[in-house]
């Protein structure tokens, strides 16, 4: 019976599914666009560094100062180097060159280093703030970041939260404009079915029996609008090799994704349908014939 409504208002059940079906779509695109953000955002953090210049004259306070900027929460690596070391680097990158600093009894000029890598390009200013505030401020000499990668997660951040407001703008116009497209769909399929259902209450049929053809119809509705925006995604995608984007298959499960998408349309489906019985079906017609 449900679908025998749906081809009796062929043109009006295709639009509601085309319709519901696009804002889906507009739904899955922005998801992805979302994850491939946080996915290349996850992966640009681990690039981006805080390079702290310090004084190595006191061995002890260096090691007390590494201890220190590694128990901070916002820390996931701390690398210490000394001016040394440091000079030692940068000897080996560069060997076709003669040792200028040993040749000419220069002294070394490269300071010792803390290179800090934290979990989001976020959390260098809660680092530098301690720095800046702790006990070892007296060491620091100079601070050096990898500016061309913070601007571009600056950039992506502001990305991935704009998507993520219109993923919320995004489901609620889909449950508004699912709910009333829905009801005008049921309205119009009780309308013409009138003269059948006012039989069907003279001979006695339960109200539920008039009734759940029409909640079935409206979970059709969400269902086909749910495979016809996954047949425009894959189309979307086609040709697009999605995994070779940083963590993209860490952040996007497509079966958890539409699984989840199939069980909360055909639900906001059926609870319009039940909307639109209650107001059209027993507010009207099982009362104008009691």
């Amino acid at each position: 019976m449900s679908l025998q409504n749906i081809g009796r208002n062929l043109l009006l059940s295709t639009a509601t599914t085309v319709m519901m079906g696009l804002i889906l779509f507009i739904f899955n695109v922005i998801m992805v666009l979302n994850t491939l953000t946080q996915g290349t955002l996850t992966d640009l953090a681990q690039k981006i560094d805080l390079i702290i210049y310090v004084e190595d004259s006191s061995v002890y306070e260096v090691n007390n100062l590494v201890n220190a900027v590694a128990e901070l929460p916002e820390v996931q690596e701390v690398e210490f180097t000394s001016s040394d070391q440091a000079l030692q680097e940068f000897l080996a990158e560069y060997p076709d060159k003669a040792d200028p600093f040993t040749t000419y009894g220069i002294e070394n000029p490269l300071p010792a280093n803390l290179r800090i890598v934290t979990h989001s390009p976020q959390d260098h200013d809660a680092v530098l703030s301690y720095l800046e505030n702790s006990a070892y401020a007296g060491l620091l000499k100079d601070v050096e970041s990898a500016g061309d990668n913070r601007i571009i997660a600056s950039r992506l951040l502001s990305v991935t939260d704009f998507t993520q407001k219109l993923i919320v703008g995004v489901v609620i116009t889909f449950i508004l404009g699912s709910v009333l497209m829905i009801m005008n769909a049921i309205h119009l399929s009780i309308f013409t079915r009138k003269t059948e259902i006012q039989v069907m209450q003279l001979v006695g049929a339960r109200y539920s029996m008039i009734q759940y053809p029409f909640l079935f119809e409206g979970g059709f509705y969400s269902l086909i609008a749910v495979f016809f925006s996954l047949f425009l995604l894959m189309f979307f995608l086609e040709g697009t090799n999605l995994n070779d984007y940083l963590s993209y298959q860490s952040y996007w499960s497509p079966v958890w994704i539409f699984g989840s998408e199939i069980v909360a349309s055909v639900l906001v489906g059926v609870l319009s349908s039940l909307l639109a019985t209650h107001f059209y079906l027993k507010l009207t017609l099982v009362l104008e014939h009691a």
